[in-house]
């Protein structure tokens, strides 16, 4: 069995029940988490080979981090999920709501 059957080609996945064999441009095929097999079915370039998939796939944590462009939903989702009940309960009484 070849390498790329075992792995994500892209981040090294192994776990067998997440990955999906995917073709490429040109009907060569390889392996992807489904993570990345989604980002390869939703992207608008396809990939030819291996290497051009790892460089549409990569990591992008390096661009700048948006988690500091906060919204009022995305306040309440981080506080709903992070344990902070009372910035949580703040907000709601200050738009007049009340929380459950």
């Amino acid at each position: 069995m070849r390498a790329s059957e075992t792995c994500c080609v892209v981040c090294g996945n192994r776990d067998a029940r997440a990955l999906v064999d995917v073709a490429l441009r040109g009907g060569s095929r390889t392996t992807l988490c489904g993570s990345h097999a989604l980002m390869h079915r939703r992207s608008t370039v396809q990939a030819g080979s291996v290497a051009e998939l790892r460089e549409l796939l990569r990591e992008r944590r390096g661009r700048r981090d948006r988690r500091d462009d906060r919204d009022e939903l995305g306040a309440m989702l981080n506080a709903a999920f992070n344990g902070d009940r009372r910035q949580l309960a703040r907000r709601a009484a200050r738009s007049g709501g009340g929380t459950s």
